[in-house]
């Protein structure tokens, strides 16, 4: 949906790049973690006017849905639960979408389809946030030692790298990690250490998306529905619809989740705003990072062999959390329904599969899509 939007802004009418340069910037912005058209986006701005721009662009890019979001956070009764009956269908049915769209752009290999069923199956089974970056680490170096060659197989040279950019994207995962890592333990007993774990927790999922906000989706739900209890999974649901209605990146979906958590720890409304701003910081930090500091040496990278093997993995376990999600999040609405009447289970049945047919269609908005869950909920009884 944004791609073609950015050709029909910024190459048809205002002519600020040509359309081949917009394939290369996607095609680079592809290779990374983290919510792709947003670095697509913020990558034009680094291309035209330098750092200063490019943080421009991402801030004025991802404010406007960043803003309802944190709005729908400190206003839980803006939708009420009688509304919503059914928002759980539709959010299974954008994870089942998001996985079959997906699945349909992996490079179809018979390890690629080991890495998605055995990702899937794990992620399903295996309730834990490390299951996320060991899969990714896995995935990168099987595929790049048995994947199949795209190209020549270049080294890259060491003297090409700017290493000392690089170092700072790692350095600060490192720090962040380790902080997160340490005061998660003793947060119960001082609650100014809270923000600094959403904080360590937000960059981490952040830097390990790879596949933008399906992915982040299913990480939140594991560390903050399953793994540390913050949210509910309705609340949680409420959030991933609503981000579908809303416009901008689906990373957004880290303000509502940082808002709402600080607002289950019994924070007061200036609190969970900070959290919305913890939120939108550390989801989009890691990603800007690594457009600032890659993308200098983007020529180079597009050249190595090894790298070029590895991503095909990396996107093919991507799609295995979100074939996970969708399993967890199917099972979920199947023992929320199971005791409900036989017209109410029918109903459900029926919006996710509508759910599913809209959005495979292409024909109808995603926003429009979660208006007709909405409105399913305020004319059922």
């Amino acid at each position: 949906m944004h791609l073609p939007y950015f050709k029909k802004s910024l190459i048809d009418r205002k002519r600020f790049i040509n359309q081949e340069d917009l394939v290369e910037i996607n095609a680079f912005c592809n290779l990374l973690p983290g919510p792709t058209t947003t670095q697509t986006i913020t990558t034009i701005g680094l291309k035209l006017g330098g750092p200063k721009l490019a943080i421009l662009t991402v801030l004025f890019w991802a404010l406007p849905g960043a803003a309802i979001m944190l709005i729908l956070a400190l206003s839980p009764t803006f939708l009420s639960a009688h509304q919503l009956q059914y928002i759980s269908a539709t959010v299974v049915g954008f994870m089942v979408y998001g996985f079959l769209s997906m699945s349909q752009w992996m490079d179809k290999t018979p390890l690629n389809w080991g890495i998605l069923l055995i990702s899937g199956l794990l992620g399903y089974s295996i309730h834990t946030p490390l299951i996320f970056p060991l899969g990714v680490i896995f995935a990168a170096l099987i595929s790049a030692k048995f994947g199949k060659h795209l190209g020549p197989k270049t080294k890259l040279p060491s003297s090409q790298i700017k290493w000392r950019n690089l170092t700072v994207f790692f350095l600060i995962f490192t720090i962040v990690g380790a902080g997160g890592l340490l005061l998660s333990k003793y947060k119960t007993t001082s609650k100014w250490l809270q923000p600094v774990v959403y904080f360590e927790n937000t960059y981490r999922m952040g830097a390990l998306s790879f596949g933008g906000g399906n992915v982040l989706a299913a990480m939140t739900m594991e560390q903050y529905v399953h793994h540390k209890k913050r949210m509910t999974l309705d609340e949680l649901n409420t959030g991933i619809g609503a981000i579908q209605a809303t416009p901008g990146p689906n990373f957004n979906l880290a303000v509502y989740t940082n808002a709402v958590a600080m607002r289950n720890s019994n924070y007061t409304q200036s609190g969970q705003i900070m959290g919305g701003v913890i939120g939108l910081v550390a989801v989009f930090l890691p990603g800007i990072l690594l457009v600032l500091f890659a993308y200098p040496i983007w020529t180079t990278l597009q050249n190595y062999s090894a790298l070029q093997r590895s991503i095909p993995g990396i996107f093919a376990v991507s799609v295995g959390f979100i074939l996970a999600a969708s399993l967890i999040l199917g099972e979920q609405l199947l023992i929320q329904i199971q005791n409900l009447s036989y017209s109410k289970i029918s109903t459900h049945l029926f919006v996710l599969t509508a759910t599913v047919i809209m959005l495979y269609t292409k024909k109808i908005s995603t926003p429009l899509v979660v208006l007709f869950s909405i409105l399913i909920g305020w004319l059922m009884p």
